[in-house]
């Protein structure tokens, strides 16, 4: 879901963007859903700098954590985000539909910065 609505082609320039991207997404799912209290966060990081995956942090927590809450709070909601993600990972299988409700427009555009 974090990645469906974080990455889009026509913003993200390099592959080294998307990586930072997906490993945010990543670290953060874990960290939400994990029953660890916290997660070594240097496997997650491609870049020199913190901040920058802290400042991506935060815009996605600002962005999608309505719809990070609803997976928890609404049956219907995980069990909508738990089939796409398993038809993600099908070979043969088309593409899953977009969500019913789909996240609210970010505040401002995501950037790799």
């Amino acid at each position: 879901m974090l990645v469906r609505e974080l990455v889009d082609g026509e913003r993200i320039a390099r592959p080294q963007e998307l990586q930072a991207v997906v490993l945010t997404c990543l670290y953060l799912s874990y960290s939400y859903m994990g029953n660890e209290i916290s997660y070594p966060l240097k496997p997650f990081l491609v870049e020199d700098s913190k901040d920058k995956f802290w400042d991506r942090c935060l815009l996605i927590v600002d962005r999608l954590s309505f719809n990070m809450l609803r997976i928890n709070s609404e049956p219907g909601f995980f069990t909508e985000v738990f089939t796409e993600l398993k038809a993600c990972g099908a070979v043969d299988s088309p593409p899953p539909p977009a969500p019913a409700h789909p996240a609210p427009a970010p505040p401002h555009a995501l950037t790799a910065a």
